[in-house]
């Protein structure tokens, strides 16, 4: 069995050529384990070169998703160029009701880099010391979730800094519960903190650098698209932002 490996608009690319069988499953497990561990926002398996394929042996891709040191679903994993024989094998296992098995690896890397329309996620945060870092990791890992590195690199890097101001901003200011709020509609990602203190932030034009408040409205203003202060109908305030996000 020979595996190799290729990167395809940041998807991992695995090549199968040969016989998945008593012999050579053990080294697709192997394989498919590490690489779903590693950096990759998806993980898809070409079988156009896969002539045999042992039935004992066509559970491995069940066996690699279902593992315990899986990172699938976070990293997606798709299944392509199945040769008629294979892909009926895999049918019988029931294999694509819960891993996708494409026609070609076009139509699977349009799948891996496809996002729905609208995603929301909100987090409440205590205007504690650690707010802001708890929203770093959480906005990180809901993006990497979304795919949203993807083809972008740097939006996640500028979201989570995003994110990192507003709750600074609200713990520092508001000194209320927070509510973290990320959205995504088509290509904007929108990013909201509200709190419940009334009273509304300006921006100061040139931050006093030796100053150790007053850069997170300016910072924003470097960094998004469009942002805004505004009162909440429930009381209170939200600050928001907006964030562009490249094309697949």
């Amino acid at each position: 069995m020979e595996i190799r490996h290729s990167m395809r608009d940041g998807c991992l690319v695995l090549s199968f050529s040969g016989s998945i069988d008593l012999f050579t499953v053990s080294q697709v497990q192997r394989t498919l384990l590490k690489d779903l561990n590693g950096e990759a926002y998806a993980l898809i398996c070409d079988l156009s070169g896969v002539g045999h394929l042992d039935p004992v042996c066509a559970g491995v891709f069940a066996t690699v998703v279902n593992h315990p040191s899986s990172r699938w679903p976070t990293t997606s994993f798709l299944l392509c160029n199945a040769q008629p024989p294979i892909a009926a094998i895999l049918g019988r296992l029931r294999t694509p009701q819960f891993l996708p098995v494409y026609a070609s690896l076009e139509q699977a890397l349009d799948a891996a880099l496809d996002r729905p329309p609208y995603l929301r996620d909100e987090l409440r945060l205590a205007p504690t010391r650690t707010a802001a870092a708890v929203a770093r990791a959480h906005v990180r890992e809901l993006l990497t979730y979304w795919q949203l590195a993807l083809p972008d690199t740097t939006v996640v890097e500028r979201a989570v800094l995003l994110a990192n101001e507003l709750v600074t901003n609200a713990v520092v200011h508001a000194h209320t519960e927070l509510r973290l709020r990320v959205e995504l509609r088509g290509d904007w990602l929108h990013i909201a903190v509200r709190d419940d203190n009334p009273r509304l932030l300006r921006l100061v034009a040139v931050p006093d650098p030796e100053a150790e408040s007053g850069r997170g409205l300016w910072l924003i203003e470097q960094l998004a698209r469009t942002w805004g202060v505004q009162p909440h109908a429930d009381g209170g305030k939200v600050v928001w932002c907006t964030l562009k996000l490249d094309s697949p």
